[in-house]
């Protein structure tokens, strides 16, 4: 029986994470740095652990992180959030008590650059829409594209925040792009946007799931996740991670054009919203020790929802575009992803991760997505080693 550590416990992707380790027989551990995370509420987890906070305090988190592996006698570590780059940065630390199940950190920080993982995409069987990495507002611009028909954002970020579509010369002016703080700008591809989760070992895809997120907050993070197949995105993302000999969870953003072309746009070297589409099973948790000898895709084509967000962002969204049949009736057919009859907990406890997280937002005076992931994200900055 594998004993597994489970970090970024906030994210619903760990309550489902828990569930299929736990249903494989595996001894479920979470951590996380908020107060109230999520995942402390699942009976998957035998135990949960608060530990600092990476972005904070880098070096006692990587502690927290040993410590723990080594009270609770940890096999392998499993990151789902942007903690992943503070876990890689202490890689060679951590791997000396453990498995750690993600890359080292100058392959994280590569994928994660939003410009720089293009160079990697290139020439992998996606199309790859023309990109510039801007350091400056000299590079800025030099860019011989009319900004109405580019897509502009920062080379680190998450949520779509701060993403400007085929922005007016005038809005355009918000940008101050530094070598510290740069951003990307793409040309604009018209289509479906879809997103994959892959889970890779040695090179070797083992897991993927492919969703279009039907339902969202605004540009940022979708609710409800739509079931798609794409053998080409899966054989694309089998041909990266053969390439980098990938080890870890990995995600990207596409846009299908209506003539069924495929640009990949951006990575996420993590979990994400895909990983549900598993609906916690057991095959998962098999994908991350490359015991399966084929690729593990869900099991159904049911979507996947987060039944708080779908009541209650979903439901004004429907009203305002005047779609609520389409929202009532996405809403029965979709699993909810925190529910079950065996495991009720999450389904509540997220409101009082919700009620912290828009406190925080309060008194930093930020968006309460800004807020939510304060403490753990990476946006290019220095990261003290062990």
């Amino acid at each position: 029986m594998k004993r597994v550590l489970i970090t970024g416990g906030r994210a619903p992707v760990a309550v489902d994470l828990a569930r299929s380790f736990a249903a494989a027989g595996s001894h479920v551990v979470v951590a996380d740095s908020a107060p109230f995370f999520l995942a402390r509420a699942t009976r998957a987890a035998a135990k949960a652990v608060r530990v600092p906070p990476p972005r904070q305090e880098p070096r006692a988190f990587a502690r927290a992180i040993r410590e723990t592996v080594a009270r609770e006698r940890i096999d392998l570590i499993v990151p789902t959030c942007e903690e992943v780059f503070y876990l890689g940065r202490h890689a060679a630390d951590l791997r000396g008590v453990a498995e750690l199940f993600c890359p080292d950190f100058e392959l994280l920080a590569q994928l994660h650059d939003k410009g720089r993982f293009m160079a990697v995409a290139r020439g992998l069987g996606a199309g790859v829409p023309e990109t510039w990495r801007v350091g400056s507002p000299a590079e800025l611009a030099a860019i011989a594209v009319r900004p109405e028909e580019l897509v502009f954002k920062p080379a680190f970020s998450r949520f779509a925040v701060h993403t400007l579509v085929r922005p007016t010369s005038a809005a355009l002016r918000a940008i101050a792009p530094t070598a510290a703080r740069p951003w990307v700008a793409q040309r604009f591809v018209a289509g479906r946007e879809l997103c994959s989760y892959a889970v890779v070992r040695g090179g070797r895809l083992t897991a993927h799931a492919l969703y279009a997120p039907a339902w969202r907050a605004g540009r940022g993070s979708g609710f409800y996740f739509e079931p798609v197949r794409r053998p080409a995105i899966e054989e694309f993302t089998a041909r990266l991670a053969a390439k980098l000999n990938y080890t870890g969870q990995i995600a990207f953003d596409f846009i299908e054009a209506p003539d069924g072309g495929v640009h990949v746009i951006e990575c996420n070297p993590r979990a994400t919203s895909g990983l549900h589409l598993f609906a916690g099973g057991a095959a998962l948790a098999a994908a991350f020790d490359g015991s399966t000898a084929d690729v593990v895709r869900p099991s159904c084509d049911r979507p996947s929802m987060l039944g708080a967000a779908m009541a209650t962002i979903g439901a004004w969204q429907a009203i305002r575009s005047r779609e609520f049949g389409r929202w009532v009736k996405d809403g029965r057919r979709a699993r909810e992803v925190l529910w079950t009859w065996r495991d009720p907990a999450p389904a509540f406890f997220v409101f009082a991760g919700l009620a912290a997280t828009l406190a925080l937002a309060a008194r930093r005076g930020v968006t309460p997505q800004a807020a939510s992931t304060r403490d753990i994200e990476w946006d290019g900055e220095e990261i003290p080693g062990p």
